[in-house]
């Protein structure tokens, strides 16, 4: 039987609490801490104490539920009318579960339709988090949800749904983000970015039982081969000889440069000895950094999280062990190192040792290994993007351009970077990537070994965004098919003209050379084809026709076991 009762609690005699008499109950009269007076039954506990009787403000209902047990459940309003609606609102839940409509379980996920939904997707990034998942990506998702789900107007979860996701995505992409600039609309690889993360969220939910089903399941992704925005190439061996040159020689010309005063930006200062050492040490350390990403296809930030005893060039087959929780595909991996940069990388993992114990030039003396062991390898800043475009500059790999930018909160024109080619492509510290795969592709290694190296899941990922092959590849790869029998068209004629003529004899090894000795083949007519009227061409056609009949005959035959009727052969020759 359901019913609504309101809940009582006993509490300590407040202080200063006035007792009195209404008819043979005992009450008290107070005022509390918010300047309300307050009044209640008063009672005497087992002790003797007396406490006062505090009654609920809202109303609680009590119920059946379809297993046959009882509870009591806040229905979270004051007002008995309304609380009536809750009541029946339980119950008719109850009479739908024991009817077989509705499981337990789905009643609790129609439940979840009211959290909220920001809070959700918090509790989703921490989950990801958990799961061991990237902290730039938890972090991105977030924001990305948050603040699509606030332009939605996205209070709940119960507002989620795919058509609304669909409509504001195809809105993003032909709005500009600002009007002044029509390119900012969402291209196709940030729209399936979003298209990603709300379904992850989603499938999450899904996993949670807060939705019955994940609501943004069969979101259409856009075709980013078609709508690239950021096309990356690979760097020529001599432009890699050139970034490394400019990395290494750059920061030095940089502390010689004067800081201050009319002469500023030109070259004339004097820097302190120590200045120069950390100068240099700095470009040898910048020069390396890419060196080795690009001659083991590390992302920066994986080669950034390496640490130096993590470095094993030892082994018979020198490589970088990379944590599985530094590595993107979160699996891990041993990185080869090719064995010609082995002695380079030797040479500067020792001066780093020493440099990190403070005796450059020296042995490690008595040092905690284990410190020095989990020092990174290389100590670069983890924005290394804005450092790349500068060397690249120096190395004449880009140009500054004007371009309209913001400075104090108004439009002002700035200086800025550009790495683009004539074909609109860029290189930035990712190409080294790039480069990497595209190197291995040229040096003939098979797709399975690049994907491999690359650690792509699929082929596909390998071969249309990362190896950067043109003609010339192509063609050095087309120089390499064998050489075929040369043959002239005369010389195929020839044998075809001998097939014609008697279908039943071997078929004629072929004649070397380019000349055919045969006079029917060289214009040449015989005594009976004269007598005949007819030249050696026509000759060599009825020959070779003879011999396309015949050869056409003999598949036929081989096929279906039926021989062929004539007339059609004979009609097709009569009409040529």
């Amino acid at each position: 039987m359901a019913s609504l009762k309101k809940k009582f609690s006993h509490k300590p005699m407040p202080t200063g609490a006035e007792l009195f008499m209404r008819g043979k109950t005992r009450f008290a009269r107070w005022t509390d801490g918010r300047g309300q007076k307050q009044t209640a039954r008063v009672t005497t506990a087992m002790d003797g104490a007396a406490r006062v009787v505090i009654e609920s403000d809202v109303w609680y209902a009590k119920y059946t539920l379809a297993s046959g047990a009882t509870v009591e459940r806040t229905t979270k309003t004051t007002d008995k009318d309304a609380a009536l609606a809750v009541l029946r609102k339980y119950t008719a839940e109850q009479d739908r579960i024991r009817a077989g409509i509705m499981s337990v379980k789905e009643t609790d996920t129609a439940k979840q339709g009211h959290r909220d939904y920001a809070e959700t997707v918090k509790a989703f990034k921490d989950s990801m988090l958990a799961r061991g998942c990237s902290k730039d990506c938890a972090t991105e998702w977030d924001a990305l949800l948050k603040a699509d789900g606030a332009a939605m107007g996205w209070r709940t979860l119960r507002d989620m749904d795919r058509p609304g996701l669909e409509q504001y995505l195809a809105m993003r992409a032909t709005t500009p983000k600002d009007p002044k600039k029509p390119k900012t609309v969402m291209g196709a690889r940030m729209h399936n970015v979003h298209v990603t993360a709300f379904t992850a969220f989603g499938t999450w939910c899904a996993r949670q039982g807060y939705v019955k089903v994940n609501p943004f399941a069969g979101t259409v992704k856009r075709d980013e081969r078609a709508d690239r925005r950021h096309i990356r190439r690979a760097l020529t061996p001599e432009e890699i000889q050139r970034l490394c040159h400019a990395t290494l020689t750059r920061p030095l010309a940089e502390a010689q440069k004067i800081n201050r005063g009319p002469d500023k930006g030109k070259a004339g200062a004097k820097p302190t000895d120590k200045t120069k050492d950390a100068a240099i040490w700095l470009g040898i350390v910048r020069s390396t950094f890419y060196k080795t990403l690009v001659l083991t296809g590390l992302r920066h930030g994986e080669l950034r999280s390496i640490c130096i005893g993590a470095v094993r060039l030892d082994d018979a087959h020198p490589h970088l062990i990379l944590e599985a929780k530094n590595e993107k595909a979160r699996r891990g991996a041993q990185i080869p190192v090719p064995a010609g940069f082995v002695p380079e990388l030797k040479d500067y993992l020792r001066e780093r040792r020493a440099r990190l114990v403070g005796q450059r030039g020296a042995s490690v003396v008595d040092f905690d290994a284990t410190v020095l062991n989990a020092a990174p390898l290389f100590d670069v800043p983890a924005n290394m993007s804005r450092v790349f475009q500068q060397d690249a500059l120096a190395a004449k790999l880009a140009v500054t351009v004007k371009a309209i930018g913001k400075k104090k909160g108004e439009d002002c024109e700035v200086e800025r970077i550009d790495t683009r080619d004539g074909a609109g492509r860029v290189i930035d510290i990712h190409a080294l990537r790039h480069t990497y795969g595209t190197m291995l592709a040229r040096s003939g290694a098979p797709l399975q070994i690049v994907q491999k190296a690359m650690r792509h899941s699929t082929p596909t990922l390998t071969t249309a965004v990362y190896l950067h092959l043109g003609l010339a590849d192509v063609g050095n790869a087309v120089n390499h098919l064998p050489t075929l029998p040369a043959q002239s068209p005369l010389e195929l004629a020839a044998e075809l003209a001998v097939i014609g003529q008697n279908p039943d004899a071997p078929n004629p090894p072929p004649t070397a050379g380019v000349a055919c000795q045969k006079p029917a083949l060289i214009g040449i007519s015989s005594s009976k084809e004269q007598e005949r009227g007819t030249t050696s061409r026509e000759h060599v056609s009825s020959a070779i026709d003879a011999g396309f009949q015949r050869m056409a005959q003999k598949e036929m035959e081989r096929d279906t076991g039926f021989e062929p009727a004539t007339s059609s052969l004979g009609s097709w020759h009569s009409t040529n």
